[in-house]
């Protein structure tokens, strides 16, 4: 038997930590101390990178490089591009490599953070080497390809050689700085300034401002008059320029670049939908690193990738590798090696894990590498020494660390989905079987979702298929139904791929990705829609499905979850099925859904028409104001022309014209003043037709953002550029004095992303309330960090209940957090019925199964909770239309209306 690990060899974080910093010692330390499993993903990056050095230098093959990783939170991407940088770190140690994590999708604060991960030390010497560079090559140009070596392997030994060259004129110094401008011209749109500022990095007295300079930090207004640049870099175009003369200067300089850019889809979207400007920025970069003979990796979610519009992919070409979960035997892997670390001599099982605990720690972690390795740990701290670690052991051991349901919590979480969306659902149970739900139709079923066990071998897959057969016989039968299969956890990659070729397959990961999928399921069911497969597609699907699962290979495993159906007494009922009557509670929830949804868009459109009246105003007043300006400057030109003609009799000629000039240039500075005055008031006046105009115009308009501006796009913008770490005081108080909800909500939003927990914003919700300032309650729906759940923090304990409300929907995970003492309060029903006050309270296990209309409860206590969670009653939680939690809040609503309904209405 192999040797049982002296130590618990897996991170408890399960996390790849990536430092910005590009310090050679980092990287070294990293690639010592971090295993790494050369899994695809890693592969690729590494195989893209050594690609690019292989390259590198050689200028009739070198075209850059270019890689964009995409995945899951948690699947290795930060993780491999680690092992990329180490990679390059050990292969060539004179590397320039950055690493920037996004944030947000403010680009100027990311190229403050990037920049200065260079010393001040090194950027000067790439600034001395690239003028190297350029005087070898002038003096080829002279004296042949002999002449410029020599020159080059001068000063790639000692790079401060090139002064004597200038010095004694071999190479002309005014020469090598024109070439120098004309290069960075061709990657910077205002080159002159980094020209100046790469030339006083050189000088020492002027050295420290013209790294503060390139860094994007400010510098003395002195500094900056003597150097010849503008004031602090502070806009996107500008930070874009620099990194372009960067990589230039860098790869000039005779050394590859490498940049990383991790979270992408922070940067690119908002609210799911893409940054027209950040997608050009980036498309900028994409385009000119790997044209400056640089290396670009770019990292981000699927949905990041998904949103790139055609022609950013076509420029990535092959570079894009999509990470994927695990398969099992990768999971193997990866746990062999973390074992291994532990251990005196390696070995190639994966004890003191048992098969079976493997694919226990699979389902449970669906496959993501970082849930995988966090449940490992939790697993084998909770083993007894020299003990197995079988799947009894993982499921008690990560019971309150795993995201995905079992099946139990599966079916309650579709049951509550249908009940939701009004959809009557039989749920069919039988012993040994997963539950099913079967959505009739006027004659027969018109959907159906079958539960699974996690999916990991192709003969527990051919069992699965016994239900798209089905489907198939339904089809030919006249009878086309929507199926669907929801899988606890886990199937493998491959096998998923397939499946999902001829039906629809929702992994039950516990993630937000599998939410907004279940919503869209019962969404599709709920509006009768089919799956739309033409027959000889369909049947041409399910042969290339069963060959693909013969190219698998059976693999037996006798301890894996298996998905074993009889499906022949399923379809038999499904031939004789009769449609339930409607019940009539859908019928008024349909109606409730319908005033939800007017209700918010009336409010939607009231806090627009606020916003677009007082800018209204502005404008106006604007307008107003050049108005009376240009007329004064135009009467002050008349009444000098009426007396320049007055007195021509009197003056010579010389003073005629000279007064004529002036009067010229007096109209014309009015006219030019008339004219800028135009262009202001036209950029700041640009029409609003929506909420994107107003984000492209208020990210236009950074510059000039001030929480005290006339103008609310001034306001607005404020909030999208201020740190809301580093200002959060300024931010708060911008907030309860700002008259415009549109533009409170902005500040809101844009606190909720601060590193304050909700427990340390309590006073400020507290304060803000008072003042009638809802917006606040933005801060406290979040979850709160590091928080105890058998010791919650008091401040949230002590919140009144309408507000734990929020803090318990926000943190279903630790509901005591929201567990305060008891009173009467209307909102105390809702508690309960979130599970705060223990899941054996009526209304909870009423909630949890979806069914209400047997529960015994107080009609007017029903009524008063629905008016707490109301979108409709003034401060119902359910007009906070803003508030991120709002579905949940509308879900809870409909509920207890849905409990009244029968309690008001009892079958007869």
């Amino acid at each position: 038997m192999a040797e049982y690990p002296a130590r618990n060899p897996f991170p408890a974080r399960g996390t790849s930590i990536a430092e910005e910093t590009s310090l050679p010692d980092f990287l070294r330390a990293w690639a010592q101390g971090i295993p790494t499993v050369l899994l695809p993903g890693v592969r690729a990056a590494e195989r893209r990178v050594s690609d690019y050095l292989r390259e590198f230098g050689n200028d009739e093959i070198s075209r850059g490089g270019i890689g964009w990783l995409y995945g899951a939170h948690g699947v290795g991407k930060t993780h491999a591009a680690r092992h990329m940088m180490a990679f390059v770190n050990d292969a060539r140690p004179q590397a320039v490599q950055l690493y920037l994590k996004f944030q947000e999708d403010d680009f100027v604060l990311a190229y403050r953070r990037l920049i200065p991960q260079l010393s001040q030390s090194l950027l000067t010497d790439l600034s001395l080497r690239y003028l190297g560079t350029l005087a070898g090559d002038r003096a080829g140009q002279a004296g042949g390809r002999s002449r410029q070596d020599a020159i080059l392997s001068a000063v790639a030994d000692d790079p401060t050689r090139v002064y004597d060259l200038f010095g004694a004129h071999q190479v002309e110094l005014g020469e090598v700085l024109e070439e120098q401008a004309k290069e960075i011209s061709a990657v910077a749109g205002n080159g002159q300034h980094f020209e100046r500022a790469l030339s006083y990095l050189l000088r020492p007295e002027f050295s420290t401002a013209a790294y503060d300079w390139l860094c994007g930090r400010p510098i003395d207004p002195d500094d900056s008059r003597a150097l010849g640049v503008s004031g602090r870099i502070d806009d996107p175009v500008t930070c874009r320029y620099g990194l372009q003369v960067l990589a230039t200067l860098v790869t000039r300089s005779g050394r590859p670049f490498v940049l990383v850019l991790d979270q992408c889809e922070k940067f690119l979207l908002e609210d799911g939908a893409p940054v027209g400007a950040n997608v050009k920025l980036l498309q900028a970069l994409v385009e000119m690193i790997p044209g400056a003979q640089g290396m670009l990796l770019l990292l981000s979610s699927e949905a990041g990738w998904e949103h790139l519009p055609p022609d950013l992919r076509d420029r990535i070409g092959t570079g894009d590798h999509h990470l994927r979960p695990l398969s099992p035997d990768e999971a193997e892997l990866v746990l062999r090696v973390y074992i291994n670390t532990a251990r005196k001599h390696p070995a190639d099982g994966i004890e003191p894990f048992t098969e079976s605990g493997l694919l226990e720690l699979l389902r449970r972690s669906g496959g993501n590498i970082r849930h995988l390795l966090q449940l490992s740990w939790a697993s084998f701290d909770a083993a007894a020494p020299s003990s197995d670690i079988d799947a009894e052991l993982v499921a008690t051991a990560t019971a309150r660390h795993s995201r995905s349901p079992g099946l139990a919590g599966l079916a309650t979480i579709v049951e509550n989905a249908l009940v939701a969306a009004g959809l009557p659902a039989e749920r069919v149970d039988k012993t040994g079987r997963p539950p099913e739900f079967l959505i009739p139709d006027r004659r027969s079923p018109r959907a159906l979702i079958r539960l699974s066990e996690a999916v990991f071998y192709d003969h527990e897959v051919a069992n699965a298929l016994e239900i798209v057969d089905l489907v198939e016989h339904a089809r030919r039968a006249g009878r086309p139904m929507y199926t669907a299969i929801l899988v606890t956890g886990y199937v493998s990659p491959p096998v998923l791929a397939g499946l999902r070729e001829a039906v629809r397959v929702l992994v039950a990961d516990g993630s937000a990705a599998f939410s907004r999928e279940l919503e869209e399921l019962v969404r599709e069911i709920a509006a009768g829609e089919r799956l739309p497969v033409e027959p000889g597609a369909f049947h041409e699907t399910l042969r290339t499905l069963n060959a693909k699962l013969e190219e698998l290979g059976s693999k037996s495993r006798s301890e894996a979850a298996m998905l074993r159906r009889d499906l022949a007494d399923v379809a038999e009922r499904l031939e004789r099925e009769e449609a339930r009557p409607p019940s009539d509670w859908p019928i008024r929830r349909a109606e409730l859904t319908d005033r939800i949804a007017q209700a918010r868009n009336a409010r939607a459109e009231a806090d627009w028409a606020e916003f677009r009246r007082a800018r209204a105003d502005v404008m106006r007043e604007r307008r107003r104001r050049f108005t009376t300006q240009a007329a004064a400057g135009v009467t002050a030109v008349l009444l000098g022309a009426i007396s320049v003609v007055a007195a021509l009799s009197a003056v010579p000629w010389a003073a005629v014209v000279g007064a004529a000039g002036a009067v010229g240039a007096g109209g014309a500075a009015v006219l030019l003043g008339r004219s800028r005055g135009a262009v202001v008031v036209h950029r700041a006046g640009a029409p609003l037709e929506n909420r994107r105009d107003l984000d492209v115009l208020a990210r236009g308009l950074r510059a000039y953002a001030d929480p005290h501006a006339a103008d609310p796009v001034g306001r607005y913008a404020y909030a999208l550029k201020e740190d809301p770490d580093e200002n959060y005081r300024p931010l708060t108080q911008a907030m309860l004095t700002e008259p415009l909800a549109l533009v409170r909500q902005a500040i809101g939003r844009r606190l909720a992303v601060s590193e304050r927990t909700p427990v340390d914003c309590v006073t400020d919700v507290q304060r803000a309330l008072r003042e009638r300032i809802p917006e606040a309650l933005l801060l406290l729906a979040r979850r709160q960090r590091h928080a105890e759940s058998d010791r919650p923090p008091r401040s949230l304990r002590d919140l009144p209940p309408e507000l734990r409300i929020i803090v318990a929907l926000a943190n279903p995970q630790a509901l005591t957090l929201a567990d305060g003492a008891l009173s009467g309060h209307p909102a105390e029903s809702v508690l309960a019925a979130i599970g705060v006050r223990g899941s054996n309270h009526p209304l909870a296990q009423a909630f949890r199964r979806g069914r209400f209309d047997e529960i015994d409860f107080p009609r007017n206590e029903l009524r008063a909770a629905a008016r707490v969670l109301s979108p409709f009653e003034p401060d119902g939680l359910g007009t906070y239309d803003w508030l991120p939690l709002i579905s949940a809040i509308d879900e809870l609503y409909l509920l207890f209306e849905e409990m009244l309904y029968h309690t008001e209405n009892p079958p007869e």
